[in-house]
This record gives C-alpha cells, structure tokens and sequence, in this order.
C-alpha cells in the first residue's frame, strides 16, 4: 500500500472497527457522501460569491476555496482510480454537472476579473455580461434537456400502452 492511501485511510480512519459492521459502514459512507457533497458546494458557492461581494480580498479566498475545492476532488479521484474504481464508467451530464460546473466558471470569472480589474475599478461591466449569460446558457441547457426527458417518459408510457 502507497504512503498516499495509508495518509488517507488514516484520515478517513478507515480501520476503525466501526467499519466491521456492514449497515453501519453503508449507512456512515452515504452520511459522509451526503456531508462531503454538501461542503463542496458550499465552498464553491462561496467562491462564486465572494469576489463579486468582498472585491479582492474576496477574489484571494475564493481562489483558495477553489484550490481547495480542485485538490479534494483530485484525491477523491485519485483513491477511487487506485481501488480500481472508474468514476466515469457510468456518468453522464446531469443538471447537478451543468450547474456546478457552472458556478464553478463564474467563480473563475469573479477571480479573474477582480484580480485583473485596477484598484478602484469595479467588474460589474463585461464579467457581470459574461456571467449572465452563463447563468442563460446553463437555465437554457437545463429546460431543453428537462423537455427531452419529459418527451421521452411519454414516449416510453406510449409504448406501454
């Protein structure tokens, strides 16, 4: 076993007797997804907001928060792919991927813009455009691919009958 999966088997203490119980161990890894998910959006809520609200200082967080954001994500990554675990076998693009990837973009935006932008200077112009039509673009995306799937559950009830 690497040092890497040692440093994160003892993070996640994964050879705690705890895990000896099958329910318990399932039922704690769906709690820990559930919270997991839940602090990656936070932290990339935040990044998207902060720069828009907190100006520089808030584009120098929000850049740590994606930093942050992007090495859990490739450790996540990292330790599935070396438990032979293809997280991308089976995924496809849903709305939860368009919208994070989204935010994801305009917190990039919000940095970008704040920390390029002159002292004084607000972003409010082009990145504000560029972010609004991002949000479009994504709402749009969202309303086709929902009509489409609406479209294809009467299809499959239509073939039932």
């Amino acid at each position: 076993m690497s040092t890497m999966m040692k440093a994160l088997r003892f993070v996640g203490d994964l050879d705690d007797d705890f895990y000896k119980d099958e329910r318990q161990r399932d039922v704690w890894n769906e709690a820990s997804a559930v919270g997991f998910q839940l602090a990656y959006w936070i932290a990339l809520i935040a990044a998207a907001i902060l720069p828009w609200v907190a100006g520089r200082t808030g584009a120098w967080i929000s850049f740590g928060l994606i930093i942050g954001w992007f090495v859990c994500s490739m450790v996540v990554l990292r330790y599935a792919q070396a438990h032979d675990v293809d997280v991308y076998a089976s995924m496809r693009v849903r709305a939860r991927v368009l919208v994070a990837g989204s935010v994801y973009v305009i917190a990039l935006i919000g940095v970008v813009a704040q920390l390029m932008a002159r002292p004084g200077e607000g972003i409010a112009t082009w990145a504000g455009r560029g972010v609004g039509a991002l949000i479009g673009l994504t709402a749009a995306v969202l309303v086709v691919k929902r009509h489409q799937r609406r479209a294809a559950l009467r299809d499959e009830a239509d073939e039932l009958l």
